[in-house]
C-alpha cells in the first residue's frame, strides 16, 4: 500500500494482495486519509512480549532479530514454516500464510491467518493461555 499510494509503484502487487477492497473501504485511493498512511509508516514489523513475538510473516530463520530482512518480515513464508525454533526463546505469532483448516499451532511458532480475506475465518490468540478464538467471514 506504501509503495503505491506513497511512492507511485508496485500498484499491481498491491491490488493483487487486497488494494481494491482497502480502496473501496475508504472510498476511493484519493481518500486515505494522511493520518493512516503516518501509522502505517511508522509501524514497527515486530513487537516482542516475553517469550513470543508477534510479525507478519515470520523471520529468516537463524537470523538475529535485529539484522533480519524488513522484506523477509512482511512476504517469508516456506522457510520460516519449515524450520524449527526460527528465534531461539521465542514462539513466533504470525500470519501472512493461511490455514484454512485452523491455525498452525507449533511448540515454536502458531500461525493465526485462517483465511479470512478468502472466505474462511478470523483468529485471534490469547497469550496468556493460548487459546485461540476464531469467527467466519462475514
Amino acid at each position: 500500500m506504501i509503495n503505491a499510494v506513497v511512492h507511485g509503484k508496485d500498484l499491481t502487487l498491491w491490488y493483487f494482495n487486497g488494494a481494491r477492497a482497502t480502496v473501496e473501504s475508504y472510498g476511493g485511493i484519493e481518500k486515505i486519509p494522511e493520518n493512516h498512511l503516518d501509522f502505517i509508516l511508522n509501524t514497527r514489523l515486530y513487537h516482542e512480549e516475553d517469550d513470543f513475538l508477534f510479525v507478519h510473516a515470520g523471520v529468516r530463520p537463524g537470523i538475529p532479530l535485529e539484522e533480519q530482512d524488513p522484506f523477509d518480515m512482511l512476504w517469508i513464508r516456506e522457510e520460516f514454516i519449515y524450520s524449527n525454533w526460527p528465534i531461539k526463546g521465542k514462539r513466533v505469532v504470525f500470519g501472512h500464510t493461511p490455514f484454512f483448516d485452523g491455525p498452525l499451532v507449533m511448540e515454536d511458532k502458531i500461525g493465526i491467518d485462517t483465511g479470512c480475506v478468502y472466505g474462511g475465518k478470523l483468529t485471534a490468540l490469547r497469550i496468556e493461555d493460548t487459546k485461540v478464538f476464531s469467527v467466519p467471514h462475514r
